[in-house]
């Protein structure tokens, strides 16, 4: 089942199979952690310190060299440990193509762990691993495309019931025109209760009922069909799942094994957490878990460099160019500002002062984001605990990140 907090944050599921009784835990079990107050509290910083040379691929570099302002970035590492941001475990920002900034903070994180399903309160540092929640979404639509252009999946156009023939008979015609790109674009068109009702009521939240039900699937094609695929969007987390077994079916191969032998191997990724959760009829796919500097490869090889990693085309571009256009507005959502939604990436224009500053971003849940500046050539990276406190990181962008870069 889904463990969410209530109210707005119950957007992004994380899809973690767990008791349901953790449910209530989300609502008041994430803390602040202690790095803002206190005697555990990390000391101010008057500059920003060049990140550590790692094996992990990345060239560091100073501020100066990427062309960044210093003082904004100093004062956001100084908020972010006064907790200014609220919960904030990690930041990272690579600019032209090298890293030039890491921070870590305290705090504790969802892990589903038998107790309330958090981790204690601990110090998070470049080699915990931190879980993405739907920022794991970018990642399907990505393994997505490399289906297709293994071959294994044909086109975003085919119709997600020819992936589930136990179903045709029971909700064809009118629903082969729900596409794989509908679930993507979660523009499938069907009735779906996620947004607008507490995760805690099992009874009505369609995102808890779908992974509760005997078979998830049927649950799913047997909501009523409300709007024209493609017309409407409306946040429905099933298509992630439904996605993943899609992949699974036609690649014949655990989604897991896939991601890392066509995905995470390539981009020198060699330490990742991508649960599931054997469901009768299909697999519950969880959430992943990355480090943030691995989280920046994916947006760098992704957004800034057409799909390749050191020579090695990783992703085809024009699969790229496809999935992070915008294909469906979702302004009227209000959603963070977000303006358009594509194959599981969001677009958004940050405005800072008279300039405007496009940015594709995968977002989720207690403040998970990979944002890419491509006319800035940056990838920022923002991890945190925001489970019962406000999600702050794109504040921490447009003040700090964006005034560093533009002035």
């Amino acid at each position: 089942m889904s463990i969410l907090s209530t109210g707005p944050s119950s957007r992004h599921a994380l899809i973690i199979l767990s008791l349901s009784a953790m449910a209530l835990s989300a609502c008041g079990g994430g803390g602040n952690g202690d790095q803002s107050t206190g005697p555990n509290a990390a000391p101010p910083v008057s500059s920003v310190s060049i990140p550590v040379q790692t094996d992990d691929g990345w060239v560091p570099a100073s501020l100066a060299e990427a062309g960044l302002a210093e003082q904004p970035l100093v004062d956001a590492l100084n908020g972010i440990r006064r907790g200014n941001f609220n919960e904030i475990h990690g930041f990272v920002i690579v600019k032209n193509g090298k890293i030039v900034l890491e921070e870590y903070g305290r705090g504790r994180m969802y892990d589903g762990s038998p107790d309330d399903g958090f981790t204690p309160t601990i110090s998070f540092g470049r080699d915990n691993l931190h879980i993405l929640h739907s920022v794991s979404k970018s990642f399907m639509s990505t393994l997505a495309g490399i289906a297709i252009r293994d071959g294994y999946i044909s086109s975003a156009d085919a119709s997600v019931l020819s992936y589930f023939p136990e179903h045709a008979g029971a909700f064809g015609q009118e629903k082969n025109g729900i596409l794989l790109k509908h679930l993507m674009t979660m523009s499938s068109g069907l009735q779906w209760n996620e947004w607008d009702t507490a995760t805690t009521d099992f009874e009505n939240n369609d995102a808890i009922r779908y992974q509760r039900a005997a078979d998830p699937s049927a649950y799913f094609f047997g909501k009523e069909l409300l709007h024209t695929p493609g017309s409407t969007f409306y946040y429905n987390t099933a298509g992630f799942q439904m996605m993943g077994e899609v992949i699974r079916r036609a690649t014949g191969m655990d989604l897991t094994d896939y991601a890392n032998q066509q995905l995470f191997q390539p981009l020198g990724i060699d330490r990742f957490e991508w649960p599931q959760y054997a469901h009768n009829s299909m697999y519950i796919v969880g959430d992943i878990l990355l480090r943030p500097r691995d989280m920046a490869k994916f947006g760098q090889m992704m957004i800034l460099q057409g799909g390749s990693w050191f020579g090695q085309q990783v992703v085809p571009d024009a699969w790229i160019q496809n999935a992070t256009a915008e294909h469906i507005s979702v302004a009227h959502t209000g959603y963070k500002g977000f303006q358009g939604y594509g194959f599981f990436w969001w677009r958004k224009n940050f405005q800072i002062g008279s300039t405007t500053v496009p940015a594709i971003c995968a977002d989720g849940f207690a403040g998970q984001a990979i944002m890419v500046f491509p006319t800035l050539d940056m990838v920022v990276v923002v991890t945190g605990g925001n489970y019962d406190t406000l999600e702050r990181e794109h504040d921490l962008i447009v003040n700090h990140v964006l005034r560093s870069a533009i002035g």
